[in-house]
């Protein structure tokens, strides 16, 4: 009689803490999905990551310090502008800018954009990265890309959203998570 109950008490304490530990890695692995990005080769609105925007270039973890949208009179090009500096004054030219730039020709940025795979068309759209090379040279990106963006809120003066863009270069470079922008009228 004592096995047996030896026995039970023992399969019934091995059953609960092998429970708890189960549902502790599903917590964590749903949890990673919206707080961890990496470079993929298919995006999608769900790939967009919770945290502030952040980038990886050649290489190297980014911050970045100013983020704009451009409205273009005339072309009606609108641009977002990711940049690890600041201008010297609102909405103007950056020396020597690092960072990401995703560009609509001629139309609007507005709600859903995917582009999910390298090689699909990018009809309109352009982006690029910029950074300057240890010879300190200018280096831009001509690599193909990818991108999934969903504009939340476009005001008069404020644009915010969120994006996940990676580029097909050797270092996997990528830019991820949620901005707000200045809007520079140009």
């Amino acid at each position: 009689m004592k096995n047996i109950l030896f026995i039970l008490t023992f399969f019934l304490l091995f059953s609960i803490v092998g429970c708890g530990k189960k549902s502790d890695n599903t917590d964590q692995t749903s949890s990673n999905n919206k707080n961890s990005f990496s470079w993929k080769d298919d995006l999608k609105i769900s790939d967009i990551p919770e945290f502030p925007v952040k980038g990886y270039i050649n290489g190297e973890e980014i911050s970045f310090s100013y983020i704009n949208f451009e409205k273009w009179r005339g072309t009606n090009d609108n641009v977002i502008n990711f940049s690890t500096a600041k201008p010297e004054q609102p909405c103007g030219f950056i020396e020597n800018f690092k960072g990401f730039q995703l560009m609509n020709k001629g139309s609007a940025i507005t709600g859903e954009i995917i582009k999910g795979k390298f090689d699909e068309d990018t009809k309109t759209y352009t982006a690029f990265f910029k950074f300057t090379s240890s010879d300190g040279s200018p280096v831009k990106s001509a690599s193909s890309w990818n991108c999934a963006l969903k504009i939340d809120n476009n005001t008069d003066k404020l644009v915010s959203g969120r994006i996940a863009l990676c580029f097909n270069d050797d270092k996997k470079s990528w830019i991820a998570g949620k901005f707000e922008a200045a809007i520079c009228n140009n």
